[in-house]
């Protein structure tokens, strides 16, 4: 079984996605050594030195992932761009109201709740909305 079926079936998305993990992979690679000089050399909590490759990695491979281009690779007139922005929209409004609820059953504080789930559907629909715009001029080009 490959690995690489879990992000599709399309041949070429997969062979992007694991490119953007070996890049990803590399990159750690290098700042873990800094890493360890630096807890060698400094006073820095070793833990908050252990976060540092391991965010770097996430958040790496999520904004190659997103600023690729290949996530709406079925996206090519302007009505369909359209309704993905509708989609996308009604997607993060679930999210807030998910997340608001569930973040609500954790701490009891209405306030809390609401700006986490705000928060999140912002961000959720930010990095849709950008990647859904490089999928649709990059859909224009082929």
């Amino acid at each position: 079984m490959n690995i690489l079926n879990f992000f599709g079936q399309d041949e070429f998305k997969q062979q992007q996605i694991a490119r953007f993990i070996v890049e990803a992979a590399l990159l750690q690679f290098i700042v873990s050594f800094i890493m360890i000089a630096l807890y060698f050399f400094t006073s820095i909590e070793p833990l908050f030195l252990m976060l540092i490759p391991f965010a770097l990695f996430l958040f790496y491979c999520i904004i190659r992932y997103i600023l690729s281009g290949i996530e709406f690779a079925d996206v090519f007139t302007e009505q369909e761009y359209n309704k993905m922005k509708k989609r996308n929209l009604m997607g993060a409004a679930w999210i807030f109201v998910v997340n608001g609820l569930a973040f609500f059953f954790i701490e009891k504080s209405l306030f809390e709740s609401s700006i986490f789930g705000l928060i999140s559907g912002i961000l959720m629909w930010s990095m849709n909305t950008i990647s859904l715009k490089k999928s649709y001029k990059k859909n224009q080009l082929l």
